[in-house]
C-alpha cells in the first residue's frame, strides 16, 4: 500500500480503483485451462501413427489467444487534464455541466456546499487497467528444406478495454465519511482497437518424430484505433471523447462526426512453442510470446510490454483444400 492509498484508508475510502485489479485472476486462468486442454486433447490423435512427419513449404497459420497489454496505455482514458481526452471538458461545459450537476443534487452525491457545476472538483484521477483481451490472427509460415528453420508472418486483431474510477469530492461536511458519501465514484472506460503484423524467423528443435520446440524472434508494427473514452457520473454515461477540436462543447461548436486518435507504432517480440505435427500436414503448438512495442496514443507513446498466449495450428500445402 502506498501513501496515497492509506490516506484514503485513513478516512474510510479504501484503496482507490482497487477493485479493478481482480480482472486478471478469473479470465486468465480459465481461458488458459481451456486453452491447454484444447491443446492437450489432439496429443492422442497421432498415436497410433508411427511415421516422422514435419512441416514443409507454405503453410496457413491460425491462432487464438489471449493477450495482456502493458497499462501504461490504459491511462490514456482518464480524462486526466494532460491527455488529450479530458473530463474538464465536459464537466465544466455549458451542454453538460449543469446536467451533470443537477443529476448529482438529486441524487444527493454533492452536498450544498458545491453550489454549481464550476464547483465540482475532482479528488483523483485513478490509474486505469487493461482487461484481458481475445487475440485473433492469421498468417503464413514457410518452412525451408532444411528442417530446423522456417519464417513466418502474421496479422492479429485484439480489441482492448481499459477500467478505472475517478474520484469526485462531494462536499459533504459529516464528521464520519464513508467512501460513499466523500467522494463520488465515477467509472471510467476507454476502447480500442489493435492491428499487429509480425514477421519473423523461427529455429526449430525436435524432440522426436512429433514433437517440437520452436524459438522465434522478430519485428513488427501496429495500428491502434480509439474507439470510445467514456466516464459514468451518478449513473449516466458521458463521452469525453474529443470530437470538438480542442474546444469546450457549445451551442456554437459542431462535433465532428470521427475523430482519428492513435496511429502506427513498431517494436519486436521473442516467442517460444511448444507443439507436435500431424503426418496429415497439420502442426499445432501452444505459445507463449513477449512484445516489447511502441504504442501510439498521444502522451502514451512510450514502449511496454505485452504478453500472448495463444494456440496456434499450421495448414501445411493447404491440404485442407484437397478432395
Amino acid at each position: 500500500m502506498n501513501d496515497k492509498e492509506r490516506d484514503r484508508s485513513g478516512d474510510g475510502a479504501g484503496p482507490v480503483a482497487n477493485e479493478v485489479k481482480i480482472i486478471y485472476k478469473t479470465p486468465f486462468r480459465s481461458t488458459m485451462m481451456l486453452t491447454v486442454f484444447l491443446f492437450l486433447s489432439f496429443i492422442p490423435v497421432f498415436g497410433n501413427n508411427g511415421s516422422s512427419s514435419r512441416l514443409r513449404g507454405l503453410s496457413l497459420t491460425v491462432d487464438v489467444g489471449v493477450m495482456r497489454p502493458d497499462n501504461y496505455h490504459a491511462n490514456f482514458y482518464n480524462g486526466n487534464p494532460r491527455n488529450v481526452n479530458t473530463l474538464n471538458r465536459i464537466l465544466y461545459s455549458e451542454t453538460y455541466g449543469n446536467s451533470i450537476w443537477n443529476n448529482l443534487t438529486n441524487q444527493n452525491l454533492i452536498g450544498s456546499s458545491v453550489g454549481s457545476y464550476n464547483q465540482i472538483t475532482v479528488a483523483e484521477y485513478g490509474d486505469m487497467y487493461y482487461k484481458l483481451a481475445f487475440q485473433l490472427g492469421m498468417g503464413f509460415r514457410y518452412d525451408l528444406e532444411n528442417p530446423y528453420w522456417a519464417w513466418q508472418i502474421g496479422f492479429d486483431y485484439a480489441k482492448l478495454h481499459a477500467q478505472g474510477l475517478v474520484l469526485l469530492n462531494s462536499g459533504h461536511n459529516t464528521t464520519f465519511l464513508t467512501n460513499q458519501n466523500a467522494y463520488v465514484n465515477c467509472p471510467t472506460l476507454g476502447v480500442e482497437e489493435r492491428i499487429y503484423i509480425n514477421l519473423g524467423v523461427i529455429r526449430k528443435f525436435r524432440f522426436n518424430d512429433f514433437f517440437d520446440f520452436e524459438f522465434s524472434l522478430g519485428g513488427n508494427v501496429n495500428n491502434t484505433k480509439v474507439e470510445s473514452s467514456d466516464i459514468s457520473i451518478g449513473g449516466i454515461t458521458y463521452s469525453i471523447l474529443d470530437v470538438w477540436g480542442g474546444q469546450s462543447p457549445s451551442s456554437y461548436v459542431m462535433p465532428y462526426e470521427y475523430v482519428n486518435q492513435g496511429g502506427i507504432g513498431y517494436g519486436g517480440y521473442v516467442k517460444v512453442a511448444f507443439g507436435f505435427t500431424l503426418p496429415i500436414g497439420t502442426a499445432m503448438n501452444l505459445s507463449y510470446a513477449f512484445h516489447y512495442n511502441k504504442v501510439v496514443l498521444e502522451g502514451y507513446q512510450s514502449f511496454a510490454p505485452h504478453h500472448i498466449v495463444s494456440l496456434n495450428v499450421a495448414l501445411n500445402n493447404f491440404s485442407f483444400f484437397d478432395s
